[in-house]
């Protein structure tokens, strides 16, 4: 008896030592991130080692290497003066991190807001990039999204990886406007999008399919895949959320990036 009453001690300690930890990782997987940054009809989740974000001066700053994978552009960077120089769409860009001051092909320019290390990555405002080219820059702030727009963008490393396998016969790519998103370590990917309430269509039609890269591979369903009930769902009027389990190794993602289209 006495070693019955021992077990049911230990068992009501482990659980009052676990409780408060197991709660604060479930509240941790139900975080939702915005989705903040559109690259022609791909919508950006995440770049490594974090996502793209809104700095205190209101500008889009993505890690060096995403002005590579993403927009097609060649980068360097050097670690002794903390230097990277971009070359993208017929400029060249050197930045510093910590400083305003930037050359646009050889020119000094000053910047509102400065490259930043997070995660000892380099970030940089978007904006710079892009300013005075023949790309076009949108900023919806009533969304909290940043459009980029450019046919060289397509031939990026990470959107030409979609593209390559894109067989949809797509009818309305811009049907959903995705605008979060939760990620967690058990590899459970939700998405949420908003559409139009006057929108007709039905789940098979609905074209939200994560691409998921690990440095030069990827992860994607096949378009001939038939979607699942169970993967989208009508999570209200106007609103729609897209649920998939991932098994891969989260730890090596480097880019997630998704479409929200309609198909045939």
């Amino acid at each position: 008896m006495k070693t019955k009453t021992n077990f049911l001690i230990c068992f009501v300690v482990i659980l009052l030592f676990l409780g408060p930890n197991t709660q604060s990782v479930a509240a941790q997987s139900q975080v939702s991130l915005p989705i903040q940054l559109k690259v022609n009809d791909f919508y950006i989740l995440y770049t490594s080692p974090a996502p793209p974000f809104v700095d205190q001066k209101g500008r889009m700053l993505i890690p060096l290497k995403a002005v590579e994978d993403l927009l097609g552009g060649k980068v360097t960077y050097n670690a002794m003066n903390k230097t990277a120089t971009i070359d993208l769409l017929g400029r060249s860009i050197e930045v510093t991190i910590g400083t305003r001051d930037i050359l646009i092909n050889s020119e000094s320019v000053t910047m509102d807001t400065v490259p930043v290390m997070k995660e000892n990555t380099m970030f940089l405002p978007v904006s710079v990039l892009v300013k005075d080219t023949d790309a076009k820059m949108e900023w919806d702030a009533q969304r909290g999204l940043l459009k980029l727009n450019h046919e060289s963008f397509n031939k990026s490393q990470v959107l030409l990886s979609f593209l390559g396998q894109d067989l949809a016969e797509v009818t309305n790519k811009e049907a959903f406007d995705l605008h979060s998103y939760e990620w967690n370590a058990a590899g459970n990917l939700t998405i949420h999008a908003d559409f139009d309430k006057g929108l007709k269509f039905s789940e098979k039609q609905v074209d939200i399919h994560p691409l998921l890269m690990y440095g030069k591979t990827y992860t994607m369903d096949p378009y001939s895949r038939p979607v699942s009930v169970k993967t989208i769902q009508l999570s209200g009027e106007g609103q729609l959320t897209f649920k998939r389990d991932f098994r891969n190794d989260l730890e090596k993602v480097r880019y997630i990036i998704a479409v929200g289209r309609l198909t045939e």
